[in-house]
């Protein structure tokens, strides 16, 4: 029974202090005037964003505007200032960098190679090249188009005394004769005063196709009224022999087959007829040629001296050898240390050869003077005239020189009389 009364006592007693509490904060909530408030429940998953931090200030919306921009200068200029800071912080810094730089890369670089014993100098000097030859490429178009690097201009006048060049004055300024116009050969009746080379002029026909086709020589004396074939100026003349094909006649004269054929108008198998005469365009002489038959013709070759039909063919007098069975002509010769003297040709004619001779004369210049006489000048350093130039007597045609077969500066002078050479001091003073 006791028991029961104490548990009775304790149930009321807790019932009591619940309820002083509920009054206190009742008494609480009536001062506050929250009693009967009631509050939404808070989400901690989902908020609100407001934009009232965003709008600008000012009453009117023009104030506005203008808060707006000033607010956007005010923060461009705020990033400005930051960035120019931060390049006058890394600027100091960078020229620090590159001051320290170099004495710190040479000293690294002397370790390693101290370190290597040497075995990274290749390397280095690679490496290097390679870089000043990229620039070089690269930056090349700047150096080209500067004065360091230029080319030095042709003169005019330089075609006046080549050295190297002869030029042809006889392409711009000579006119085919109508009947060389012709794809064909035709006969020409040797006339009076007529030599090989004067008939090679005429017609524009060199001198070695013209002994090639009729069977004659350097030596050879041509005869009033001798006929002579003329091959077209475009090449020689072939008569189609027993056994002739394109093949073989081109192989002979080093010319392509289709080039025969197409100025023939032939097929390649086309059979060939004995005794047809080919035009073999651009033909070279063969090393075996086939002679023609032609009624020799044995004039004199030897004349009397005529001292007045030369003058001496050079400013210098000194011999240094003569005439001789062994010898077709006349060396004068002159000073290596001095100024070349010139070459005068020995009497009025026409320029039948200018330029190179691959025989030994060098540079030479070879003129026919009519009537069977020629001379000829060797060894020569300059030459002034050109082919079928006119030229009077003691005319400059060069310089000596000691081009070719030649053991110092000299003149190999060779006077000619029907081919046959004859000794210069018979013919001049």
């Amino acid at each position: 029974m006791t028991g029961s009364n104490n548990n009775a006592l304790d149930q009321i007693s807790t019932l009591r202090e619940k309820t002083w509490k509920w009054a206190k904060k009742a008494r609480e909530s009536l001062i506050s005037g929250s009693l009967f408030t009631l509050k939404k429940p808070v989400s901690k998953r989902f908020f609100q964003l407001g934009f009232v931090s965003f709008k600008p200030e000012g009453k009117s919306k023009i104030e506005q505007f203008l808060n707006i921009w000033l607010e956007f200068f005010k923060r461009l200029a705020l990033y400005g200032w930051n960035k120019l800071y931060a390049l006058l912080y890394i600027i100091p810094r960078l020229v620090r960098f590159l001051l320290k730089f170099p004495p710190q890369f040479k000293e690294y670089l002397v370790r390693k190679l101290i370190w290597s014993r040497g075995k990274l100098g290749r390397s280095i000097a690679t490496w290097f090249i390679l870089l000043v030859s990229f620039s070089v490429f690269f930056v090349g178009e700047v150096f080209s188009g500067s004065t360091l690097v230029f080319e030095q201009k042709v003169q005019a006048d330089y075609l006046s005394t080549p050295t190297d060049i002869i030029p042809k004055k006889e392409v711009a300024l000579t006119t085919v004769p109508e009947e060389r116009k012709k794809a064909e050969a035709f006969i020409y009746s040797v006339q009076s005063g007529d030599t090989l080379y004067s008939i090679g002029s005429k017609f524009k026909i060199s001198v070695d196709a013209l002994e090639y086709v009729n069977g004659l020589s350097d030596i050879t004396v041509l005869k009033v009224g001798q006929e002579l074939t003329i091959p077209p100026s475009l090449g020689l003349i072939h008569t189609v022999k027993s056994g002739d094909s394109l093949s073989s006649i081109a192989l002979k004269y080093d010319v392509a087959v289709q080039a025969i054929a197409d100025f023939n108008y032939l097929f390649e198998s086309t059979g060939l007829a004995v005794g047809t005469e080919l035009v073999i365009p651009g033909a070279k002489i063969p090393v075996a040629p086939v002679i023609i038959p032609v009624t020799p013709s044995s004039p004199s070759t030897t004349v009397g001296p005529n001292k007045s039909l030369c003058v001496w063919p050079t400013t210098v007098r000194y011999i240094s050898q003569y005439f001789s069975w062994y010898h077709n002509g006349l060396d004068i010769a002159s000073s290596a240390s001095g100024p070349m003297p010139p070459l005068l040709t020995c009497a009025s004619g026409t320029v039948v050869r200018a330029g190179w001779d691959p025989f030994g004369l060098g540079l030479h210049v070879r003129i026919d003077h009519g009537n069977g006489y020629e001379t000829v000048y060797g060894h020569m350093s300059r030459i002034d005239v050109s082919y079928g130039e006119k030229i009077s007597r003691g005319e400059v045609i060069g310089l000596m020189g000691s081009t070719g077969n030649s053991t110092g500066p000299h003149i190999h002078f060779i006077v000619k009389y029907n081919g046959v050479a004859q000794n210069p001091l018979d013919f001049t003073n």
